[in-house]
């Protein structure tokens, strides 16, 4: 069930003129009208993109040939993929700040990893636990330091 929560604005009042003829026209209330117009405009652009980034985002996504392209095109407009968990998401870069996740503006790991026939960088390592066990990427599975 959707909470509902009071909330007051002050408006220009010609606007407010405006939402109310607007509203007779959809032959619905003031208060409908705002709500749906809100709901729609926040719906069309994930909040946290500008639809200037999501064309660029977009040409990114399209034009790369691989993960590491991606990752480079991705850079050059200020973002960057983070494996998490299984989902990637995208990051502000540098300062790596999480934005959304990649399923959001279309796309998943799974559509990736067959469009580039590889999994995302690393995550073969995390999943097996070798980079956080301390077993060497040469799979000797010896730690340095330590007798045999």
């Amino acid at each position: 069930m959707t909470q509902n929560r009071l909330v007051t604005l002050r408006l220009p009042t010609d606007l407010i003129a405006k939402i109310e003829v607007a509203a007779r026209l959809h032959e619905e209330t003031p208060a409908e009208l705002i709500r749906r117009a809100l709901s729609e405009a926040l719906e069309e652009v994930p909040s946290a993109v500008h639809k200037s980034e999501l064309a660029a985002l977009s040409n990114a996504f399209e034009n790369a040939q691989g993960w590491l392209d991606l990752q480079a095109k991705l850079r050059k407009i200020g973002f960057v993929l983070r494996l998490e968990e299984e989902r990637l998401g995208l990051h502000e870069w540098p300062s790596d700040r999480f934005v959304l996740w990649v399923e959001e503006i279309g796309h998943s790991l799974a559509e990736l990893m067959l469009q580039f026939r590889a999994p995302f960088p690393g995550a073969l390592t995390r999943k097996a636990g070798l980079a956080a066990s301390g077993v060497s990427r040469s799979g000797s599975g010896r730690r340095p330091g330590r007798a045999a």
